[in-house]
């Protein structure tokens, strides 16, 4: 679903502009249908209601990417799996890199989204620990 592979790839560009230039997390916001819930990889759930607890989860993330070293970041691979007309699941391995573009840390991630008359939105992000 072509659609899906575009709103990671977005998300992943914003991110990037979040890092080297804006620092404004709450960019990201806008990817996100509200409310919805975050997996973490020890298995924690959160549910964030608004738009400012995804940017005070997201902010500490900024600050653990930047101390890293960390000035980009790649989509290794994206799979999407059709849940119905209006919903879709998608596998992203995810890469941040370096300068140097060395890899600072990947991982597995899955988000379950969902077409809004906005647009598709991820209701579910789940950090796939172990993966």
């Amino acid at each position: 679903m072509k659609e899906i592979i575009d709103l990671i790839e977005r998300y992943r560009a914003c991110w990037v502009t979040v890092m080297r230039e804006t620092h404004d997390v709450g960019s990201l916001n806008g990817f996100f249908h509200l409310p919805c819930f975050f997996i973490g990889g020890d298995g924690s759930v959160s549910c964030f209601r608004t738009a400012d607890d995804i940017s005070a989860f997201h902010g500490p993330r900024l600050d653990q990417f930047l101390k890293g070293g960390v000035t980009n970041n790649r989509v290794r691979s994206c799979d999407v799996l059709s849940l119905g007309t209006r919903s879709a699941l998608a596998l992203v391995n995810w890469e941040l890199v370096r300068a140097d573009d060395s890899v600072e840390r990947a991982w597995r991630h899955s988000y379950n989204v969902v077409k809004t008359d906005h647009g598709w939105k991820i209701v579910v992000s789940t950090f796939q620990g172990g993966s």
